[in-house]
């Protein structure tokens, strides 16, 4: 009888998407309101994404929306009453994460949209792969 093989699976997560981190002092439901009359979309509440730590989870609201061009929206929380879901990014309050395929033009008009929206201090795209707890943007 032979040696047995192990063999190792490994999955990477897809980090292509479009990232924006927004500084507002809005509610979540009212910042999504807003950006849907900017951007013309229809963001939802959806389910709350969970992440577990030891004894403790964490719930960040989750707002999305599915175009017909095959683009996805959503506007997820970075702040919950225990803590936060990108800890580098405190100043953070809400991520605008986009997925499909999107011009360089359709991404400076995206951002000056959202800019311009009242109630938002401060607006920056995000470099994914710059943050050290990026997996915790994989939305399920």
């Amino acid at each position: 009888m032979g040696k047995k093989k192990k063999h190792k699976l490994t999955f990477q997560f897809d980090f292509n998407f479009f990232l924006l981190g927004i500084s507002s002092s809005e509610n979540d439901y009212r910042l999504s309101w807003e950006i849907n009359k900017k951007l013309k979309i229809s963001l939802k509440k959806s389910k709350d994404h969970v992440i577990k730590r030891k004894e403790t989870e964490q719930f960040f609201p989750v707002y999305m929306f599915d175009d017909e061009l095959y683009i996805q929206y959503f506007l997820i929380g970075n702040h919950c009453e225990n803590g936060y879901l990108i800890e580098e990014l405190r100043n953070i309050d809400y991520f605008l994460q986009i997925h499909g395929d999107l011009t360089d033009r359709q991404q400076e008009q995206i951002i000056s949209s959202v800019r311009n929206i009242k109630g938002i201090t401060g607006l920056f795209k995000l470099d994914i792969n710059s943050l050290k707890s990026k997996n915790k943007l994989i939305i399920e």
